[in-house]
């Protein structure tokens, strides 16, 4: 058998960018749209060299996947994503130091994330960290099999025969206080093996698919909603749940649509209990809007809740010089995303279309002023929590 050449793995990629590009624009793109695409299709094949060609199941290790240079899916800032491989005949040890952020829940998928056709069968059962016993340093040991081993008497997860992936999320609230955790996983019942050749070439031709799949599948989503949500709102929705979602967290999605001049103010109650909530804004192909270098997103530790208990959030180009400002940058259209994790009840959030200028004619007259001053040593203090994570 003849395996590819590099020739052809790169022939193989050739068309893929201004493929991406003529689906986003149809219509024709500018320049600095299709060197925009050209980065994340760019991201998407660095991503899937880690988490597909690079680890496979008898040698799991959880690699980085959707982070703010691995822009796809939407991604929540507050998480710092991983992800790995696992055969459900397999029997495996996860191990580490809890830390001291929010939560970590691991995720069994029963689909293949690098082939978007398997999101039709989704399957997802989550895992909490602090469901485990934890030693005096933080350390915890879980073993993860379809039965428990023999004798065992420690923590144990039943690994379902469908799984096929596990995804951890890691989640932080405040960037620079909290500890991520630290984890590691391992095969107990198979010493590994080399990847063959055939299987390397394989899933290193896999990666053009990969890419477009998962990109056009964003940009499919995104147009679902705009059809079924309509523009400037914010509803409850199962479409995430649906395609294997975090258990117990309730999703909200809708489509914002403004001009320079305007702003988009979000109002709704909070749960009476959560253990997290979150709202970002993210372009047309669901790629987060810059949470580095940008107030795109803000959780429960970041918001201001107004004094008659209100989250008052607002959507604009313009810095409005408030508190909840969500930065749209030069996009026109995209994601309005918010998220309630094991919340009591889920209040339906309003949203109102105004001139950027009139904004505090519909904010209560107690809510701060934020200087520009201010707003850059925010930004200074975001930028610098964000690179804290560990996302390597």
């Amino acid at each position: 058998m003849t395996l590819p050449s590099w020739a052809d793995q790169m022939d193989a990629l050739r068309g893929v960018g201004d493929g991406l590009v003529r689906r986003w624009r149809p219509d024709g793109a500018t320049a600095a749209e299709t060197q925009d695409m050209y980065k994340l299709a760019l991201s998407i094949l660095a991503c899937g060299y880690l988490c597909r060609v690079y680890t496979d199941a008898r040698r799991p290790v959880f690699m980085p996947l959707w982070n703010y240079a691995f822009n796809q899916g939407g991604p929540d800032p507050d998480y710092v994503y991983a992800t790995t491989e696992v055969d459900p005949s397999g029997t495996y040890r996860i191990s580490g130091f809890r830390g001291t952020q929010r939560f970590v829940e691991i995720t069994q998928q029963g689909f293949d994330m690098m082939s978007p056709s398997d999101l039709s069968r989704p399957f997802a059962v989550s895992h909490d960290l602090d469901d485990l016993a934890h030693g005096a340093d933080g350390s915890f040991s879980v073993v993860l099999s379809a039965e428990r081993p023999a004798g065992y008497l420690g923590d144990w997860w039943p690994l379902d025969r469908r799984a096929k992936r596990l995804l951890m999320r890691k989640c932080s609230c405040d960037w620079i206080a909290e500890q991520d955790a630290r984890v590691a996983i391992d095969r107990l019942d198979d010493g590994g093996a080399d990847m063959t050749p055939e299987e390397t070439a394989r899933r290193f031709a896999d990666l053009a698919a990969w890419i477009e799949g998962m990109i056009d599948f964003d940009m499919q989503l995104v147009r679902y909603y705009r059809e079924h949500h309509g523009i400037n709102v914010l509803l409850r929705s199962t479409k995430i749940d649906e395609m294997g979602g975090l258990p117990k967290q309730a999703y909200y999605d809708g489509i914002f649509e403004i001009g320079d001049d305007e702003a988009l103010i979000v109002e709704t109650a909070l749960p009476r209990e959560s253990r997290y909530w979150q709202i970002l804004v993210a372009d047309d192909r669901f790629a987060t809007v810059d949470w580095v270098n940008r107030q795109s997103s803000l959780n429960d530790a970041q918001a201001r809740i107004d004094s008659d208990g209100e989250l008052r959030v607002v959507i604009s180009r313009r810095d409005p010089g408030v508190p909840n400002w969500l930065d749209k940058a030069d996009f026109p259209w995209g994601i309005i995303q918010m998220r309630f994790n094991r919340a009591s009840d889920l209040p339906e959030a309003k949203v109102t279309k105004v001139p950027v200028d009139a904004v505090r004619a519909h904010l209560p007259v107690d809510t701060p002023v934020v200087s520009a001053l201010e707003r850059k040593e925010q930004l200074r203090t975001r930028r610098a929590g964000a690179q804290l994570r560990r996302i390597w």
